[in-house]
C-alpha cells in the first residue's frame, strides 16, 4: 500500500547556507539531519533533528523532519507526537497541510483508519487541490468502511456465539433441573413407600394383639391371636368335638348355678315361714 510522504525543509535550509546567513545551532543540526536523511541514514538523522528540536522547540522543520525520520524507521506512534507538535507551531497553511498529511499516513500504518480520515480531511482543508492527499483520504475512507463491516460481522458472530452459549447453558440448567426434579420425585416416592410400610407394620401389630379367631373351614387353618381364652381350642380333625364339649360344660355350669340359686331362695322362704309361725304361737300363749 502506497502512501505519499511529504518532505519539507531541505531546499530552504540549503538556500540559507548558500547565502551565508549566520545560523543557530538548531539550523545547523537540521542541515546535518537532512544530509543523513538523504543518504537513508534515518537513525543518524533522528539524532540530529532531536538536537535541533531541543535547541528550538518551536521549530516547525525540526519537529516535522524528526517525525519523518521516525516514520521511515516504522516507529509510527513516536512520529505522530512530532507531527502533532509541528501542527501546533505551524503558522502557514502549507506547513499545516504537510503535517496533517503525514499524520494521516502514520495513522494508516497503525490501522487507525478513523484518525487517518480525520487528519487527511484537515490536510485538504489547508490545501484542497493536493492530489496525493485526496487519494490517501479516499483510501482511508474505504479502509474504514471495510473495518466497520468487519466489526459488524464480528459482532453478529459474537452475538450468535453468545446466544448459542446461552442456549447451551439453559439446556444444561434445564437438564440439571429435570434431574433434580426426578430425584425429588424418587425421594418422595421412597418416603411414601416407607410410610405405607410403617402403617402396614402397625396394622399387623394391632391385628396380632386382638381377639383370637376361630379355625378355618374344616379346621385346617389355624386361628390368629394370643389364645387369651385358653378354654377355647381348635378341633384336631375339623369335627369340632372339643368345641362342642366346651359349650356343654359351659351350659352345665350355668344350670348348676341356677339350681343353687333356686335352692337358696327356697330355704330362705321356708325360714321366713317358720319364724312367722313361731311368732304366732308365742302370741297364743
Amino acid at each position: 500500500m502506497m502512501y505519499f510522504l511529504k518532505q519539507i525543509g531541505f531546499l530552504g535550509i540549503m538556500l540559507l547556507s548558500v547565502f551565508g546567513y549566520s545560523q543557530s545551532k538548531a539550523k545547523s543540526y537540521i542541515i546535518e539531519g537532512n544530509e543523513y536523511y538523504q543518504k537513508g541514514k534515518f537513525d543518524n538523522a533522528e539524532v540530529a533533528y532531536k538536537k535541533a528540536a531541543m535547541e528550538d522547540p518551536t521549530s516547525v522543520k525540526a519537529n516535522y523532519n524528526l517525525g519523518n525520520a521516525l516514520f521511515q524507521q516504522k516507529r509510527y506512534k513516536e512520529s505522530i507526537a512530532h507531527y502533532k507538535r509541528s501542527v501546533e507551531v505551524s503558522k502557514t497553511n502549507n506547513d499545516k497541510h504537510l503535517a496533517y498529511h503525514n499524520l494521516g499516513n502514520a495513522f494508516m500504518q497503525e490501522k487507525d483508519y478513523q484518525n487517518a480520515v480525520d487528519n487527511y480531511k484537515q490536510a485538504l482543508r489547508n490545501d484542497p487541490k493536493d492530489d496525493a492527499t485526496r487519494y490517501n483520504y479516499a483510501l482511508a475512507k474505504k479502509m474504514l468502511e471495510k473495518e466497520r463491516e468487519k466489526q459488524k460481522d464480528q459482532n453478529n458472530k459474537d452475538n450468535k456465539d453468545q446466544n448459542k452459549q446461552d442456549q447451551n447453558n439453559q439446556q444444561k440448567q434445564q437438564q440439571q433441573q429435570n434431574k433434580q426434579n426426578q430425584q425429588n420425585q424418587n425421594n418422595q416416592k421412597q418416603n411414601q413407600n416407607q410410610s405405607q410400610q410403617q402403617q402396614s407394620d402397625q396394622q399387623k401389630q394391632q391385628n396380632q394383639g386382638g381377639n383370637p379367631k376361630a379355625g378355618g373351614e374344616n379346621g385346617n387353618n389355624k386361628g390368629q391371636g394370643n389364645n387369651q381364652s385358653p378354654e377355647i381350642k381348635q378341633g384336631n380333625n375339623g369335627d369340632g368335638k372339643e368345641q362342642d364339649n366346651a359349650k356343654n360344660n359351659l351350659g352345665d355350669g350355668l344350670l348348676k348355678a341356677l339350681q343353687n340359686q333356686e335352692a337358696k331362695t327356697q330355704r330362705k322362704i321356708i325360714q321366713q315361714k317358720a319364724e312367722k309361725q313361731r311368732t304366732t304361737t308365742s302370741k297364743d300363749w
